[in-house]
């Protein structure tokens, strides 16, 4: 799932970037704090974008280890398939240690991408809270409130299908299911394999 700037929120930090306030405090030294309206604009767009960014990366971590996962599994299944051929040397690495060492895998690669997504409900709950309080205790422009709506209208917790029902929560939750149970469906398949699987024939 991608999450982006759109083209309003963009041109809203653009907007404040050119502005004459920003402008006049670029040759200054750093201050911690400057009480302009654009300023803090600029800072909460800023901080907006990089929470959807953090978001976006956690996506992109969680879809490369199951890729990557998937990939081993593969090599390791094709691997074990073949040692039952007669005549395969050393059988008893491929028959037993083998699938622990998948099973070993498996949990590691489990553990790492539930890692991933718990990181990821902390951004998500973090730019919830962020959208929240700009609402409350920020006086915007109309400009600067209607990017922010757009925003809003964006984040996960707030799309919605074609009838406007809200189902973002849910969709999310589902795209979950894959790389949480991919692991956890392998380490039961080499654990069969392992406790069940006839003797080997010479």
């Amino acid at each position: 799932m991608l999450l982006s700037f759109s083209r309003s929120e963009g041109e809203f930090i653009r907007s404040h970037r050119a502005s004459p306030a920003f402008d006049r405090h670029q040759n200054l030294p750093a201050m911690p704090f400057i009480s302009t309206m654009e300023t803090k604009s600029l800072a909460l767009a800023d901080i907006l974008r990089a929470l959807r960014e953090d978001i976006q990366a956690e996506n992109t971590l969680i879809a490369s280890r199951v890729t990557w996962y998937v990939t081993s599994q593969s090599f390791l299944l094709t691997a074990y398939a073949a040692s039952w051929n007669t005549g395969f040397l050393w059988q008893s690495f491929f028959h037993h240690v083998m699938p622990i060492a998948a099973i070993v895998l498996s949990v590691m690669i489990l553990a790492s991408i539930y890692a991933a997504t718990w990181a990821q409900d902390v951004y998500l709950r973090e730019q919830e809270a962020l959208v929240s309080r700009i609402n409350a205790e920020f006086q915007l422009s109309d400009a600067e409130k209607m990017a922010l709506q757009v925003y809003e209208r964006t984040m996960v917790v707030n799309r919605t299908n074609g009838v406007g029902k809200i189902v973002g929560g849910r969709i999310h939750a589902l795209v979950r299911i894959t790389p949480l149970v991919l692991p956890v469906g392998f380490s039961a398949l080499w654990l069969y394999a392992l406790i069940f699987a006839p003797a080997a024939s010479s």
